[in-house]
């Protein structure tokens, strides 16, 4: 088996019992959600490693570098900031940096401990939503004969499964976390296209989207656990 897969399977397995540790210390309901999510993640790996094609074409860390997959990670921040004003500047004129800012720092208080809060908004829960659409992606794709590669990424198959998956991501939050303000689900569905976009531009590495969605998520839980002062939030 590659190296690769098995660093894949202990990260699944450490997010796991992460979220097990959450079930039972901190938030049931929410604990128990990610937990399963990462046993899903975990068996399309094992799945698409023992089944399909045994060489799976997204994996984390799969070639790119890391400050490059930082850099990418950050510049792939910054892009979903503003792309997120534009679009919100269809429904509110007024919307703003700090509109988008607050509209996302809307991470709820698990437990008393900010520690733990910021840990599993701001790092685990971006790697296991990430890393699990990234290999439906891939599962979806693999039936209509599309490869995860930068060489497809204009086919309109590849970018119909992306826009479905983004929809399906912001419907979770609306079932699941029950965010229903029109803004924070545009920014939700904007994140995740730009993410699994990025998981075809680097050619099934999926740490650049990672990364992308861990900075997003932390400035977030940051902003939302430890920030003193309120950001101005104009659009419901």
């Amino acid at each position: 088996m590659n190296k690769t897969y098995f660093k894949e399977i202990a990260y699944t397995v450490g997010t796991f019992f992460w979220f097990l540790f959450v079930a039972t210390n901190v938030n049931q309901v929410l604990g128990q959600t990610y937990q399963g999510f990462t046993a899903l993640s975990g068996l399309l790996l094992i799945i698409g490693i023992a089944i399909f094609d045994k060489n799976l074409n997204v994996t984390y860390a799969k070639q790119t570098k890391l400050l490059n997959a930082i850099l990418a990670g950050v510049g792939g921040y910054v892009a979903l900031l503003f792309t997120s004003v534009i679009v919100l500047r269809i429904i509110s004129p007024t919307a703003s940096l700090s509109s988008v800012l607050s509209l996302m720092a809307t991470t709820p208080a698990l437990s008393n401990s900010k520690v733990i809060n910021f840990l599993t908004f701001g790092l685990v829960i971006p790697f296991i939503e990430t890393t699990l659409f990234a290999r439906v992606m891939e599962l979806i794709a693999d039936r209509f004969k599309i490869q995860i590669n930068r060489q497809n990424i204009t086919k309109l198959g590849l970018i119909f499964i992306i826009i479905l998956l983004s929809i399906g991501f912001a419907l979770f939050h609306i079932t699941s976390k029950g965010i229903t303000a029109t803004g924070s689900l545009l920014i939700v569905f904007i994140m995740m296209f730009y993410s699994l976009l990025m998981v075809v531009w680097y050619n099934g590495d999926t740490r650049p989207a990672i990364l992308l969605h861990i900075f997003a998520n932390s400035v977030a839980s940051w902003l939302a656990l430890f920030s003193v002062g309120e950001l101005m939030m104009s659009i419901a």
